[in-house]
Formats: C-alpha cells, structure tokens, sequence
C-alpha cells in the first residue's frame, strides 16, 4: 500500500484483459432531466456503472449553473469540464507514481481555459474552450527524470486528457417512448458556424487536491471583468469495483454531467420544442483499460463511445421535431464541439516553485509516446 492504493493485481489484470477483453471496460452512465422553464440550474445523477461484467450501484448527485450570471452556487459545464480534465490528469499521476515505488506529500492539478462569449453575453455558439491548459504542483522526493517521465505517460493514458487531445465525437438520439413501444431517431448535428463576437471571454478553472488514494476535493471559479465567482469544495473519486465506499462521482461522471446539463439547458430553451412529460436526456461514454495500460495498442487510451439520448414520453410522431430541436441545441454547445476538436494542451510541472516540466501535447506526440512503450512492451516480451 503505498499513497493510499493497492497496485499489486495490476500485472495479474494485465493478462485477464488480453484474454478476456470484456472485463476491461467500464461504460458510464448519467441522466439530466430537462430543468422546467426559468429554472437556472440542472441536476444530474450517476446511474449504475458496468464494469467488466459487474454492475456497481453509482448514485450522486451533480448540479449545474446553466447561466454565467445565475444565482446558483454550482459549477457552470464548462468549469466542471475543466475539473474533469484536472482530476482525470491528477489519478493518472497517482497511478503512475504509485507503480514507481514514489511516496506522495501533495499534489495539485489546475486547469485553465478561456471561455469565448457572443454578443449577448452568453458562451459563444458553437465555440470551442479555448487555451486550455493544465499545471501540477507536487511534492516527493523523486528525481526530476522521473517527474518528467511520468508527466509524459500522464498525456499519454489520462482518458480525459486524450479526449480534449483527440477528436472525440457524441453519437446524439432521441428515443420515443410511446403506448405501442420505442421508437429511435437519429440526429444530425455540428457546431454551428463562427458567429459575430466582441472578442469578450471568461476565465474558467478547475483546482483539484488530492486528498488520499482515489479521492480528491476540487473547486472552479468564473473571472469576468475582474471579478471571480468560485465554487465551494466538491468530491471526485474513483469507483471501485464492488466496494461500495466511493465518496463522490469520478472524473467521466463529471464530464458526461456536464455535457448534458449543457445541453438540457439549450434543448429546454428552444421556443420549437415541442412539450413533452418526463423528458430526460442520457449520457454515457466508456473506458477500456486495454486501451489505458496499452495491453493492445488499437485500443483508445481516452474516455470515448460517448452517446447522448434524449428520452420522452409520447407520441412517435413527434420524433422528428424533436430530433431537430436537439440537434439545434448539440450546435449551439461548447462542450460537444470542443470535445469533437483537436486541441493542443499547454501542460506544466512545478516542485517547491520550481519548473520541472513545461510545454504542449498535441494528439501526434502523446500518440508517439504510446508507440514507443508498445516497442518497449515487445522487447521486454521477446528479451
């Protein structure tokens, strides 16, 4: 045991997911039901969790503010995005530091980015975050070589990080449920079109502190015009496989709680939809640990398979109209289209004030980095 975490089935895991493929992944699931007109925020709940071929009870509850200026005090989707980057990217440290017999004193993971605005002072439609980043504060004794060598891997394997790093497209439905049984419909969508701007932005970050083990307390913060709106502490974890002592939602939680409460917020706002009972809109997207510990290398390391579906009570007949009403809403998004983007992260490592790493992750290098330790994986095999 060693930073609060037992790694030692990990080799043994390793060989069960090259044989049994199935029991490497993990879909995760959350629902939002749309809020009620003027309501200003969306309340988002983990659903049960398949990992490998258990089912993990997850139940916990995510708020968001759908506007800049509500007078709610949860995070916006946009700030909750960024936590789900900054912790995603912090238990992959852990993870790494731990598996290299490294003893952790502290260690915070921010990220950062700028959150463009239209006209009307709401987030530009369609924009993608811009400048994100994410900077890591540590104290250990090990040397920098390993800080920089982990801090590599981290762009490598953090399933979140890849999202942002990689194209990462949401499969997006509508699902009828009506007296003669369900009817599916497809939905078109992209991010809409540049429109007019000021240029205007807002500061969003997501600070998260890691605590013991799997769990951390992070908070996020809004700066518009110099002032700054910040969050109070809230839990990330990660879950674990039949315990059943999680403390909060983890990193893909946050994420798919956020791009659905986005997206419920502009959907309930479209003066077209058409009124329907029970409307709730799922999301779900998957790991495969095949793919994070490079167990085969065509796997994908980042968090994907990402689907939303928005379902109602009804009349079929209505399918159509609201598929594009949804997809009307899908375009005006950030989140879907910056996930969709190919971005390039601007990372940094610092130790007692000092710079230990810094520079950008684009998709090509981090993909560099998992073709050289497949070579490595191949010559220790063959050695």
């Amino acid at each position: 045991m060693r930073n609060g975490l037992n790694i030692t089935g990990v080799s043994e895991s390793v060989h069960e997911y090259r044989d049994n493929p199935e029991e490497a992944v993990s879909d995760f699931r959350v629902v939002t039901p749309l809020p009620a007109p003027g309501e200003d925020v969306a309340v988002s709940r983990t659903l049960a969790l398949r990992d490998g071929t258990y089912r993990i009870a997850r139940d916990f509850t995510l708020r968001h503010r759908l506007t800049l200026d509500g007078g709610s005090g949860a995070p916006t989707p946009a700030e909750s995005m960024l936590a789900a980057v900054a912790a995603c990217v912090l238990t992959t440290k852990i993870n790494g530091f731990t598996s290299r017999g490294v003893s952790l004193n502290s260690l915070r993971t921010t990220a950062r980015a700028r959150l463009p605005l239209g006209v009307d002072g709401a987030p530009a439609a369609g924009a993608v975050l811009d400048a994100l980043s994410w900077s890591t504060d540590i104290d250990c004794d090990a040397p920098t070589a390993t800080l920089r060598s982990i801090n590599e891997l981290v762009g490598a394997f953090s399933p979140n990080h890849q999202s942002a790093l990689d194209s990462s497209p949401v499969e997006v439905t509508v699902t009828v449920h009506g007296p003669g049984g369900s009817e599916v419909f497809p939905v078109e969508w992209a991010p809409a079109s540049p429109a007019e701007t000021d240029g205007r932005t807002v500061a969003a970050e997501a600070d998260v502190v890691w605590e013991d083990g799997s769990e951390s307390a992070y908070t996020t913060s809004l700066t518009a015009d110099g002032e700054t709106r910040t969050t109070d502490p809230l839990v990330v974890d990660q879950a674990k496989q039949m315990l059943g002592i999680d403390k909060g939602p983890n990193s893909q939680e946050i994420l798919l709680a956020a791009l659905t409460a986005e997206v419920a917020g502009l959907l309930r706002r479209d003066p077209a939809l058409i009124p329907v009972t029970g409307a709730r809109l799922y999301g779900s997207g998957r790991l495969d640990t095949r793919g994070m510990l490079n167990v085969v290398r065509e796997v994908p390391s980042r968090f994907h398979d990402l689907r939303l579906d928005l379902a109602v009570d009804g009349d079929p007949a209505h399918g159509g109209a609201l598929a594009a009403a949804l997809g009307a809403a899908m375009s005006r998004a950030v989140l879907p289209a910056t996930l969709l983007a190919r971005l390039t992260v601007a990372v940094e490592m610092t130790r007692d004030g000092r710079q230990e790493v810094s520079g950008l992750t684009t998709l090509a290098q981090t993909e560099a980095v998992r073709d050289e330790v497949t070579r490595r994986q191949l010559a220790a095999q063959h050695g």
